[in-house]
């Protein structure tokens, strides 16, 4: 645990924060931190907007096998796929009901950001894995 902790400080990308009790770092919202007394390192996934809520056992699992980078990536990817289902239910839904168009467009907008965004992960993925071989 104490090597992913350090891999995601020195990662460029990555946002180091020093504060009372504790290190943390951040990536993608997906946050790791390391408290300064007992030495303890959790990893938080922002499942909601407002709070962090520690991962499964078997996330901890692909940071072990992946690494802190890409398994934060992997992990995003997800939730984009995610989103991208979601939004493809939402559409349907209003197309079988209202038909709203104004609806219609502001979840066709909200599916083309969260395309661009997956887009830009793959390539940076893609990138790592080239710089890696």
């Amino acid at each position: 645990m104490h090597e992913i902790f350090d891999e995601a400080k020195k990662d460029y990308a990555t946002t180091n924060l020093i504060d009372t009790g504790y290190e943390a770092c951040i990536f993608l919202g997906v946050k790791i931190t390391k408290d300064i007394i007992t030495k303890q390192i959790k990893i938080y996934d922002p499942n909601s907007v407002n709070y962090y809520i520690e991962i499964e056992s078997q996330l901890y699992k692909k940071f072990f096998k992946n690494g802190w980078k890409k398994a934060v990536i992997d992990l995003t990817l997800e939730k984009y796929k995610d989103k991208l289902e979601r939004i493809k239910l939402s559409v349907s839904k209003e197309m079988n009901g209202n038909q709203s168009p104004k609806r219609l467009r502001i979840l066709k907008e909200s599916r083309q950001q969260i395309l661009n965004k997956y887009y830009k992960l793959t390539q940076k993925l893609n990138e790592e894995k080239k710089e890696n071989i």
